[in-house]
């Protein structure tokens, strides 16, 4: 941590990191005590237990967190998880508690998040009904005391992994068809609308084809 804060680095970003929190945060309270003053990120698909996150007060600072699924069939089909829901949401409402509004300060030029929580929502091709109950979901409880990030960068790698033969990507496909396919642009503008009708008043949100960019690591 402390050799990212000597390269300039904007915060520190613990990616999926509850599997091994107990070792963070002594890392983190060992490195504030070595002169740590980066915010602290935790970076989490969501699917978290309200005391784990409430054992990180005072060690995080932002919550990156993701709202996958309104609906529990789409979260037990793509996931595994049908309790996904209502565990993420009462996730969020204890990341709200604990890291407070979001707040920001200038940091070499540009606009850093320093406290709050951000919810990612990524669009699922032809799932775009369910993702505008999604987002009036999140709207409707946190309003703008939370920050949004509203993602189109879904990327098919189950069709290009079933065309080489492998056999769990071609029984995904076959029960879910759409997954190898790309987000449609028209169906993000229209999500993008629909949270602007809503009130939410900033988020981020993508531009292009963001699928196109490499997300995915090159694991072999």
């Amino acid at each position: 941590m402390l050799d990212l804060q000597r390269q300039g680095a904007i915060n520190v970003n613990m990616v999926t990191a509850t599997h091994y929190a107990p070792q963070v945060r002594e890392a983190v309270r060992l490195a504030r005590g070595m002169g740590l003053e980066l915010p602290v990120v935790w970076n989490t698909s969501g699917y978290e237990t309200v005391s784990a996150v409430a054992a990180n007060k005072g060690t995080v600072d932002v919550y990156l967190t993701d709202f996958k699924y309104a609906r529990a069939r789409t979260a037990a089909d793509l996931s595994g998880a049908a309790d996904y829901p209502g565990v993420a949401l009462a996730a969020i409402d204890a990341m709200v508690e604990v890291a407070g509004p979001p707040t920001f300060d200038e940091f070499r030029g540009q606009t850093r998040m320093t406290g709050g929580v951000l919810v990612r929502h990524l669009l699922l091709p032809g799932r775009e009904e369910e993702s505008k109950e999604a987002v009036a979901l999140l709207f409707e409880r946190y309003g703008n005391h939370v920050m949004y990030s509203l993602m189109n960068q879904y990327t098919p790698v189950l069709a290009s992994r079933a065309a080489a033969g492998e056999c769990w990507a071609a029984t995904v496909l076959t029960r879910h068809p759409e997954l190898g396919e790309r987000v449609n642009e028209d169906s993000y503008q229209r999500l993008l609308d629909y949270a602007d009708g809503l009130g939410m008043e900033d988020y981020f949100w993508q531009e292009g084809e963001a699928a196109d960019e490499s997300f995915i690591p090159e694991f072999e």
